[in-house]
């Protein structure tokens, strides 16, 4: 079965995804040394490609000044239902000016890697499955 649930780490940064639940849960919890961020599925972009997923989400939105945007890669992963595997992959950090900064400066990517663990888990489709 295909992997739904990824919890993702580098130094004091987490990150769990979980694919599939009901559009009105948290999907997507993003967690570094200045606090946490939580994003329901309509706030994830997710862009197949042939080598797995590349799911991304605004950290900091700003229409005027610019932003910054955090992605990471999901390789496509079979886990059995119960059972965890582990991987490594990279995450991308883009700094990005808007059309009133001053200066306008170009995009700013950094990357870092990231230990993953991939489960198969059953995610709850209404708030009385939740848990």
């Amino acid at each position: 079965m295909p992997a739904n649930k990824f919890v993702l780490k580098h130094h004091q940064v987490e990150v769990v995804y979980t694919i599939g639940a009901n559009p009105s849960f948290i999907a997507l919890t993003y967690k570094d040394g200045s606090g946490v961020k939580s994003f329901k599925p309509d706030e994830i972009t997710t862009d197949e490609t042939a080598l797995g997923s590349i799911v991304s989400v605004l950290l900091v939105r700003s229409i005027d000044v610019g932003g910054e945007r955090f992605g990471f890669f999901l390789p496509q992963l079979d886990v059995a239902l119960g059972k965890s595997e582990g991987f490594t992959t990279v995450g991308v950090y883009d700094k990005f000016s808007g059309p009133d900064s001053f200066p306008h400066l170009p995009p700013s990517l950094r990357c870092i890697e990231l230990h993953g663990t991939a489960q198969t888990v059953l995610v709850p489709l209404d708030k009385t499955t939740a848990a």
